[in-house]
């Protein structure tokens, strides 16, 4: 070696660097030896995909982080796709839309974990390193310098002939260090592909300059580390993914406790449903030991027994069942990201942890911030009354059904008779369809040759809570109703039924909000025309010249100016705008905005309509109108106005689809329909109707669900209903402004509670994480919980 050799530095870099990549390499090599004698198998579940339960071909991953093959998840995507774009996820449900989770490319990223380990790295080949020219004179020489080109090796003395030649003189060489280091750099590039993003072609993984900046989540080599990453945070690989390992394990730990606390939560809940059901086979056999008992005279009243248990049951295990699923669904999506980390942290190398990192993080932030969904679940203890069992009162061998609640967890048998309820908030409602009701029981008391007939619902009518046909209504009512046999007219009722669905507990002040938010200055300064809350929890506020889009926290994400001639007519509270342009007599130019704050048109057509009370539009883009005339045509002096409420709904094409108005309900229930709501998941359209005090349910094809309000010579609910809406449980909510008041009604038109306010509220609707929002004419929005 020369003395000029030392004396050059560049000389010395090299030096260095193949020192750092030999005790990089050896380290490697240390690694993979501790590994295998450490028998670190993998587990099955990580390589195989969830959907053909076969190893993994192309794994991708959801932002879930559940993995599944290409070809398997492609596939179920495309059976499984909505109207929206969006597919759940085949594990945990949760709903993926790959248009905005990857910019619009449509493509789910690869699994590059999942993938290395499917296939096994294959240490490179080690060829001999003979000098080429010496091997074939018949000389077996070391050789010292690789040929790029030529792609053999070469002894010292044979290197300087080769490059003294001409036609070699533009070869590349170099050493022995560097040609194996090439090699295990490109076997290691082939075998797993790039992970993360490099700054050129000159970085080198093994380079003891060879960083990663974390502002541009970039590899750099030396150079452009000098160059351009100066300013920057900058740290090795492994410095970064032991840091992500430290930072990871105290979120995992909550996700633990939160996963043990849905866990127990469900194996209360199946204790829950097994009394229930044990609760109600009793029943039934109560009902049935009972029914022995009885000649066939009373037959159909024990049918009546049976179905009225199952209708107060359905409720309570529908609830349950929908709660179940929520938490299995909360559940699978923990365990997801917990086995995802957690294969991470294990089988992870340092570029797949860096590149992961933030989505990962991102997910468990998610997670712990949703709300786990293991509040109480209030239920109704429901027995059978006993009897006061005579020859001549033999209906009261099966006594009445009664209904109390009771929290999952408590015992079954501590539950207590309820006490009376306040006259305030009951009310008495016939059973419409079924024929059973107070027309019934009047037209027995006026028989003249039959006994008195003693009123089974006490004093008055106006002691009894109002509720739906299915669900009020004691067992002596229904069948003195529904039988017309001379010993049945004779029986005697003097069992009073004791309804407790709603009690005077359900009755609260609205107040100790959970948060608070103050819309902008800008927008409380121009008028106001109405807020609505779309399905992400984001607020649409419609003034006089701008739709505005604010966030959950109140600040503004994007504004929607109006183009000029539109007015803002309607905001509906699920964040729909409707805008109006006067088109001549009784002629509009009508448009409905989408609500999730793009601008992009819903609906858009002229309609002749009478007046325009409310406007909006349901998912397809069916238009929705209210008003209190419409057209009828006469044959004598053709198209004319008639006074009515009604509900018009128009196809996408403009055409009138269908018009509802008293005539379909042989009653007046529509006089002055104003504010519409509708629930695309249960296909049902709310009407709130300040005319006659009422809020109507409608079936999808426009038939009669249930009524709720004002009943004549009853006294008054409402002086309104003025605000509708929904929540993601299909219960509606029903404001009074007037009285102050907002009711809680289930999808089947029960009252499940009542709250009072001192202010009188602009709008009420519910976020989708269980908050009840009231925004006042001062700009404040308040969130409150509703649903404990």
């Amino acid at each position: 070696m020369s003395t000029d050799s030392l004396d050059d530095p560049n000389w010395a870099v090299q030096q260095l660097k193949v020192e750092f990549r030999f005790r990089r390499n050896s380290a490697l090599r240390c690694t993979s030896m501790d590994m295998e004698q450490s028998e670190l198998v993998i587990p099955r579940q990580l390589l195989c995909c969830k959907l053909c339960d076969e190893e993994f071909t192309k794994p991708c991953y959801l932002p879930c982080l559940h993995t599944f093959c290409q070809k398997c998840i492609d596939e179920h995507r495309i059976n499984s796709t909505d109207d929206d774009g969006y597919f759940p996820c085949p594990t945990c449900m949760t709903e993926v839309g790959l248009e905005e989770e990857h910019g619009g490319q449509g493509n789910l990223p690869e699994n590059i974990l999942a993938r290395r380990l499917s296939v096994p790295t294959i240490d490179p080949i080690k060829r001999e390193t003979l000098c080429f020219y010496c091997k074939n004179a018949g000389n077996f020489v070391e050789g010292k310098t690789h040929c790029v080109n030529c792609d053999e090796f070469l002894c010292t003395s044979c290197t300087n002939s080769h490059t003294a030649q001409e036609e070699f003189a533009d070869h590349q060489l170099q050493s022995e260090e560097d040609y194996n280091a090439s090699l295990e750099k490109s076997s290691s590039t082939t075998t797993q592909g790039q992970v993360l993003t490099v700054c050129c072609e000159a970085y080198d993984p093994l380079d003891i300059g060879a960083m990663f900046c974390v502002e541009c989540d970039i590899s750099v080599c030396a150079d452009c580390h000098v160059n351009k990453h100066a300013e920057h945070r900058c740290a090795e690989l492994m410095t970064i993914a032991q840091h992500f390992e430290t930072k990871i394990k105290e979120p995992l730990k909550e996700l633990d406790n939160d996963s043990e606390e849905i866990s127990e939560f469900l194996v209360n809940l199946d204790s829950t449903e097994q009394t229930i059901l044990e609760q109600k086979d009793s029943l039934k056999q109560n009902v049935r030991d009972r029914t022995k008992q009885l000649c066939s005279l009373i037959k159909d009243y024990q049918k009546l027994l049976l179905d009225d248990i199952e209708r107060r049951f359905d409720d309570q295990l529908e609830e349950i069942k929908t709660r179940r699923l929520d938490l299995e669904m909360h559940l699978e999506a923990i365990r997801g990201v917990k086995d995802f980390t957690n294969n991470l942290i294990t089988y992870g190398s340092y570029e797949e942890k860096v590149h992961l990192r933030k989505k990962v993080g991102y997910r468990i932030r998610e997670l712990c911030e949703e709300s786990l969904g293991t509040d109480p679940i209030q239920i109704h203890s429901v027995r059978l009354m006993e009897p006061n069992v005579t020859v001549d009162t033999i209906c009261d061998m099966f006594g009445t059904i009664s209904t109390e609640e009771q929290s999952v967890g408590t015992n079954a048998g501590d539950t207590k008779e309820n006490p009376p309820t306040s006259q305030h908030f009951q009310r008495y409602h016939s059973f419409g369809d079924s024929g059973h009701g107070s027309d019934s029981m009047e037209n027995a008391e006026n028989v003249e040759t039959e006994p008195e007939l003693v009123e089974i619902f006490g004093k008055t009518h106006g002691d009894l809570h109002r509720q739906d046909s299915k669900q009020s209504g004691s067992d002596s009512d229904m069948l003195s109703s529904s039988n017309s046999s001379d010993k049945i007219k004779n029986v005697k009722f003097r069992e009073q039924v004791e309804q407790n669905e709603f009690q005077n507990e359900n009755v609260f002040n609205l107040e100790n909000p959970k948060r608070e938010v103050v819309l902008p200055a800008p927008i409380q300064k121009e008028c106001i025309k109405g807020i609505g809350i779309n399905e992400k929890g984001d607020i649409i506020v419609g003034t006089t010249t701008t739709i505005h889009v604010l966030e959950k926290r109140g600040i503004v994400r994007g504004q929607i100016p109006l183009e000029n001639g539109w007015n803002i007519h309607s905001v509906a509270s699920d964040g729909k705008v409707s805008m109006t342009v006067p088109r001549g007599d009784n002629r509009f130019k009508v448009r409905v905005l989408r609500n999730d704050g793009t601008g992009h048109i819903l609906s858009d057509f002229n309609v002749e309509s009478f007046g325009l009370n409310f406007v909006t539009a349901d998912k397809s883009g069916t238009l929705i109108i209210t008003s209190n005339r419409y057209a009828q045509i006469h044959k004598s002096h053709g198209k004319a106005a008639k006074s009515g409420g009604n509900i018009a709904f128009y196809g996408s094409d403009g055409y009138l689809l269908r018009r509802i108005t008293n005539e379909d309900f042989h009653a007046n229930l529509l006089e002055k329909p104003q504010m519409v709501v509708v629930d695309e998941k249960r296909s049902r359209t709310y009407v709130a109707d300040p005319g006659s005090h009422k809020v109507i349910a409608l079936n999808a094809d426009g038939g009669l669900a249930f009524e709720y309000g004002n009943i004549e010579g009853q006294e008054e609910i409402y002086q309104g209903p003025d605000l509708i809406s929904i929540d993601k449980y299909g219960n509606v909510i029903i404001t009074d402004k007037r009285e102050g008041r907002i009711d809680i009604l289930g999808h089947k038109g029960n009252l499940k509670k009542s709250f009072y306010t001192d202010d009188i509220p602009r709008f009420v609707g519910a976020t989708p994480d269980k908050l009840l929002v009231t925004a006042m004419p001062d700009g404040n929005m308040k969130f409150y919980e509703y649903l404990s």
